[in-house]
């Protein structure tokens, strides 16, 4: 159906999209600003410091009543800013959809800043920058943009910096949102089972009082042109070393930006992708590699990313340099070119299976490029792109004097030596039994052209021993590494070529493979994951690399110190039970498992009593029934061990407190759970959404009211055996 376009008499732009497949509705309010433009205020981080103060209260809500009158309804109220935008957005159910764009609408046009709220949250926001250091990927995003960029605002975080902040007064924040928060600068989005006539009158209703006032244009300077090539580099309490290698290109209007999203698709996209295969399989020079180009309305930047050993990274680096020096000679194919259009169209058409993802492309499209549907003409442009051209932006931007890179490091690390019709709701799932008796779960949904599969084996945590734990992941993990036919390459290369996704997942009380693809492409996907699921061959090389990998992981977990605090409440509340563990396992017992432990835990498991496999998607009963049949008739016959645990003894209440070198403190709460088959299971997971979000009543009074804590909540582990219920906050040492 058509998306309804309006721009009312105050300049404000309207959109509105029905879709009647779900009683469900996406409510979203686009504001051109953001850290990019801030003008006299640069470096304050403003634009976030008003996302953050946008629900805390009107003329005629109090902060309470905002988030209120959104969760009364079932709705889930939030915000975001970026550099060039701010957005408020709210999703819930259709019948409700006035409630959203009234509190929305007031949140945008009637804001008071409470004085008592606004001191409070500049406290919030500071230790929000505080724990930013914490995260590597922040840090890192942080470092890059401030090395790449010298004069464009992109150089400053979003977040603003401390110092600055602190020096801002509520009066230069309400002079901000008074000149920023205009009509003729915001878009309106609303997608659901609504009516587009009617949502049109409800926003004219309420926007008719907002004037237009006069404002002051934003003029950004242009980036100089970069003249040699740049490297910074940071040491911390890292486990791992991470990379971004970037280059300057163009903005979202100019010609060649499908050509740079092809490339760093061709580059830098799945398992096949040139980076993943030369980096990552063949000269195993990192543990994750990957590239993506961002075209905002300025020009961005064309960025690989790596997480790596430290000593390894003089030869990534050189290797990055010959790999762009293969880019700028190497014609690729039809084939690959192929590929990666259908990799992003598929990408593209995911983002519209949801109220909020159509809500979040019709104002990106209009925001971007004046057009509600410029994502399909963004499309035919990317399907355009010959191979010449892909080459031709690889040898114009990704030059030595035009590139940056930067690094994050553990303390110990040596410096390099150099440097769309209607369609029906989806139906209700529908259960099988196979020939062999495995389980089949259908659920038909003919909206988007998809067809998703899942195939769900029991083991994960409660198959594992104290001295093998880890296996589920590692044998997950490999059964993607290569079969009787096929190698990994040939396995990547096989289900990227369709724009198909094809994984593997482990937890707590399971494990399995999953896939999804094109509704034309099901045929050819489902007997790749077959041979995936029964015939892993586990291989030698294969193996080595993915045992680094996983040990990389373990690793990584050890920075995070909400990790830390789980795996102390771990050891408190399941002191004999494997729920204790880490499903990553630790080093010691990781690099025991062997070829043949893999293989016989593989064997004991994949057999049909301890299987269950699901089809959802643009496909019928009939037809997921015809085609799993057919590939599921070689799943062994057999019994899977019963993996029957007795919890241990557990003395509570108790209480373990542990010292890390970082900026916050995370507070645990956890109380014996239940089974996932407990009839309490329910109850309690709606006791988790009442402690969840920013209208519980914890978020109230222990981050609005008393300013105790940054972020606070509650989540549940459920699994074959009682899990756990856990309370938690970041907050700071002396808050505790």
């Amino acid at each position: 159906t058509t998306v309804h376009r309006t721009t009312l008499d105050n300049g404000l732009t309207c959109l509105v999209k029905e879709d009647h497949s779900a009683p469900v509705v996406a409510v979203q309010i686009w504001i051109r600003t953001g850290s990019n433009y801030e003008d006299e205020y640069l470096g304050a981080g403003l634009s976030h410091y008003v996302e953050h103060m946008i629900f805390k209260g009107t003329e005629k809500r109090q902060a309470a009543d905002i988030t209120r009158h959104i969760s009364d309804v079932g709705g889930d109220l939030n915000a975001y800013t970026s550099t060039d935008r701010t957005v408020m957005h709210v999703q819930m159910p259709s019948s409700s959809w006035k409630t959203g764009i009234d509190v929305l609408s007031d949140a945008v046009m009637n804001s008071t800043f409470p004085e008592a709220e606004w001191k409070q949250e500049k406290d919030v926001i500071l230790r929000e920058i505080a724990m930013g250091r914490d995260d590597p990927g922040r840090v890192i995003y942080k470092l890059m943009d401030r090395t790449a960029y010298t004069l464009h605002p992109s150089r400053i975080p979003v977040i603003g910096y401390e110092s600055v902040l602190k020096q801002i007064t509520r009066e230069q924040l309400i002079d901000y949102f008074t000149s920023r928060y205009l009509p003729d600068q915001m878009i309106v989005a609303v997608v659901g089972d609504v009516k587009a006539g009617e949502v049109e009158a409800e926003v004219q209703r309420l926007f008719k009082d907002f004037k237009r006032r006069a404002s002051k244009p934003v003029v950004l300077p242009t980036e100089p042109r970069q003249l040699a090539s740049r490297y910074d580099k940071l040491t911390g309490h890292y486990k791992v070393s991470r990379m971004r290698y970037a280059f300057h290109t163009v903005a979202l209007d100019h010609q060649d930006a499908p050509a740079l999203d092809i490339l760093a698709a061709l580059v830098g996209h799945g398992r096949s992708s040139a980076l993943s295969v030369e980096i990552k399989e063949k000269r195993k020079l990192a543990h994750a590699v990957g590239a993506w180009s961002h075209t905002p309305a300025d020009p961005g930047l064309f960025v690989v990313y790596a997480t790596f050993e430290p000593e390894m990274e003089t030869s990534l680096l050189q290797a990055l340099d010959q790999q762009v020096d293969t880019w700028q000679r190497k014609a690729f194919g039809k084939s690959d070119i192929r590929k990666v259009s259908r990799m992003l169209l598929s990408s593209e058409l995911s983002d519209l299976q949801t109220m909020s993802g159509q809500a979040d492309s019709y104002a990106s499209g209009e925001f971007y490029a004046h057009d509600p549907a410029f994502s399909l003409t963004y499309l035919r442009r990317l399907n355009a792109v010959s191979a010449n051209e892909v080459r031709t932006v690889a040898r114009k931007y990704l030059r030595q004097e035009n590139k940056t890179v930067v690094v994050l490091a553990p303390k110990t690390a040596s410096a390099p030596a150099s440097v769309e019709p209607v369609a029906a709701r989806p139906s209700s799932v529908s259960r099988q039994v196979l020939p062999n008796g495995v389980p089949l779960l259908v659920r038909e949904d003919h909206r988007l052209p998809f067809v998703s599969f899942c195939v769900v084996f029991r083991g994960g945590l409660l198959s594992e021993t104290e001295a093998n734990n880890g296996i589920t992941h590692l044998m997950a993990e490999l059964m993607l590494r290569g079969t009787k036919k096929m190698s990994a390459a040939d396995i990547a290369q096989s289900y990227e070529s369709l724009g198909a996704s094809l994984t593997t997942f482990s937890g707590r009380s399971s494990f399995g493979i999953q896939g999804r693809c094109l509704t034309d492409d099901a045929d050819q996907l489902l007997p790749l994951l077959v041979d995936c699921m029964l015939n892993p061959t586990f291989p030698t090389d294969e193996l080595s690399k993915q045992r680094d990998i996983q040990l990389a992981a373990i690793r990584q977990q050890q920075e995070r110190p909400f990790f830390l605090a789980q795996e102390a409440l771990g050891r408190m509340l399941h002191p004999e039970h494997p729920y204790r563990w880490s499903p990553l396992g630790s080093a010691a017992t990781v690099n025991a498992i062997d070829r043949d432990a893999l293989a016989q835990y593989h064997s004991a498991h994949v057999v049909n009593s301890n299987t269950v496999v699901a089809v959802f998607g643009d496909i019928t009963p009939k037809e997921a029934r015809q085609l799993v049949a057919k590939g599921f008739g070689g799943l062994a016959h057999g019994t899977a061990p019963v993996h029957k645990r007795v919890p241990g003894t557990v003395t509570l209440p108790a209480r373990e407190k542990t010292w890390a070198p970082k900026q916050q403190t995370i507070f645990l709460a956890g109380y014996p759970g239940l089974a996932v088959d407990d009839p309490m299971s329910d109850p309690l997971s709606v006791l988790r959404e009442i402690t969840s979000g920013l209208a519980s009543d914890i978020a109230i009074e222990v981050r609005d009211k008393r300013g105790l804590a940054y972020f606070v909540g509650s989540y549940i582990r459920t699994g074959v055996d009682p899990g756990t219920f856990v309370l938690y906050a970041g907050t700071r040492a002396d808050q505790v």
